[in-house]
């Protein structure tokens, strides 16, 4: 059963290493191109992208994983599925006409400046992209991860094919970003529709739509708070400095989002595969082990992200955006945390208890909002990223503690704490003193080093590890049996 989760894990990180690589081939062409305020509209667009999306989906993601797993509602599923579209392309028709009949007001609420094209054009890429990402869940549900990666490859060279032609030979700037996004992801909502109507036929059923929506509502206030955890940041450095500071804020964000080639990939593979085996003997230990090995992974990776950040920053972009460095460790932890979050809400899951994901959510978002009041005025974006990532912590500590006592998981905390705390104070060393690449390189063989012998003495004693050395072995066995039955035919049998 594990195997299978990691192969699947692997299948959509390939797709979401991919989208990486596509982000940092664009993030050049953005950066040099568009100004670190026409980098920061584009992010404050988002967070509208963001909050209308997480409207329109109300919840019936998580519905649809919910009862799509139930054994007893198995022969339903064409139903169910094609009466969750249905609400879907509802809820995003709606929330199109109310951002364009609000355009004006809302871009001087946000900008202080009338953006009301880029806004209206934000809107229909929010309606296409709510409906892609139903798309994207029904894959992940009927777990076909192969199908998933071609789809998102195909959309993502659309969208990159479509960023160079709008912004690098038509000049057309934030214009023609947002028309890229609009471009490729109608596309892709066409194919859903398309997709659903050939699998699963068109019907509609009000108890379904009633189920599905019941199931989701509760999640709707989460998702508003959730909206309030990720954008807070964005809007107080608006208001106590300035766009441009959100511009570099966000390439941080960008960089940051690198560990969504782990994070993602296990989040997008482990919801289908947690809901699946909640019935088998041995979940929990599985639960365990894929903690485990999430926070492992993401320690080392934001530990490497973290202590080159400025040589990437050179790499990829311009001079003006180099200042990103100083946020780039605590959005990563941010990242990891809100990330790990969905990894230990298994117990709010399997017990149908999403009431506590609200009050989990609107606290953490309390307590941000609260943070950038006292810390972005003073110190700025890295004000803004420390708020978030206590935020983020926080909900990913209240989250499990709430999950520990509905559906307890023996989790490995103190092994995961002796990778991290190390880590953390070498990160914190070298941005202090400001270190040399070569010193920084020579810290981070010996920290890697320390971790993977760290790991191979807690886990040698493994199943896994013991699987993993018998094979080395019997390959080893073979190659030297191999050796031993070749004897060159030009050479005497008898060398004496």
């Amino acid at each position: 059963m594990l195997k299978r989760f990691f192969k699947e894990s692997l299948i959509y990180g390939l797709s979401t290493y991919i989208q990486k690589f596509i982000g940092v081939f664009l993030l050049p062409l953005y950066t040099a191109l568009l100004t670190p305020e026409d980098y920061g509209i584009l992010d404050l667009l988002g967070t509208v992208a963001i909050i209308s999306i997480y409207l329109v989906v109300s919840g019936t993601d998580s519905s649809l994983s919910y009862y799509f797993f139930r054994k007893e509602h198995a022969e339903e599923r064409p139903v169910m599925v094609s009466s969750t579209l249905i609400i879907r392309l509802t809820f995003a028709s709606a929330a199109f006409l109310i951002v364009g009949l609000l355009s004006h007001k809302l871009t001087f609420l946000i900008f202080g400046k009338d953006y009301s094209l880029f806004l209206i054009l934000t809107g229909i890429s929010l309606a296409v992209q709510s409906i892609y990402s139903f798309f994207t869940d029904l894959i992940r549900f009927e777990k076909r991860p192969w199908v998933f990666t071609f789809v998102s490859v195909s959309n993502l060279l659309v969208n990159i094919g479509l960023n160079i032609y709008f912004i690098l030979i038509l000049k057309k700037g934030v214009w023609g970003a947002i028309m890229a996004s609009v471009i490729s992801y109608g596309l892709m909502a066409g194919f859903t529709v398309f997709y659903v109507l050939k699998r699963y036929g068109f019907h509609f059923s009000g108890r379904w739509a009633k189920k599905i929506l019941a199931y989701g509502s509760p999640l709707i206030g989460t998702a508003f708070a959730v909206w309030i955890l990720t954008t807070t940041d964005r809007y107080f450095l608006a208001h106590y400095r300035n766009i441009a500071d959100i511009g570099i804020y966000a390439v941080g964000f960008k960089l940051a989002s690198f560990l969504g080639l782990v994070s993602g990939a296990l989040q997008m593979a482990w919801s289908p595969y947690a809901m699946d085996i909640q019935y088998e003997p041995n979940a929990k230990k599985i639960y365990a082990k894929v903690f485990f090995i999430y926070f492992v992974v993401n320690i080392l990776a934001v530990f490497f992200i973290s202590m080159f950040s400025i040589d990437i920053l050179k790499v990829f972009t311009q001079p003006a955006y180099y200042s990103a460095k100083a946020v780039v460790p605590f959005l990563c932890m941010s990242v990891v945390f809100f990330s790990g979050y969905f990894i230990v809400s298994i117990g709010i899951a399997v017990t149908k208890k999403a009431q506590h994901t609200i009050w989990i959510t609107l606290t953490a978002a309390a307590v941000n909002i609260f943070m950038n009041f006292l810390l972005t005025p003073a110190i700025g974006a890295v004000g803004a990223a420390l708020s978030i990532m206590t935020a983020n912590f926080l909900i990913f500590l209240l989250t499990l503690s709430v999950s520990q006592k509905l559906y307890p998981v023996d989790y490995g905390y103190f092994k995961i704490a002796a990778l991290f705390l190390p880590a953390a104070a070498i990160v914190a060393v070298s941005y202090y003193f400001d270190l040399k690449l070569a010193v920084r390189i020579i810290l981070g063989v010996v920290y890697f080093i320390s971790a993977g012998t760290y790991l191979y003495l807690n886990l040698k004693n493994s199943d896994e590890m013991k699987m993993i050395i018998k094979k080395i072995k019997s390959m080893s066995s073979k190659n030297k049996a191999a050796e031993a039955a070749f004897v060159p035919d030009d050479l005497p049998e008898n060398p004496a």
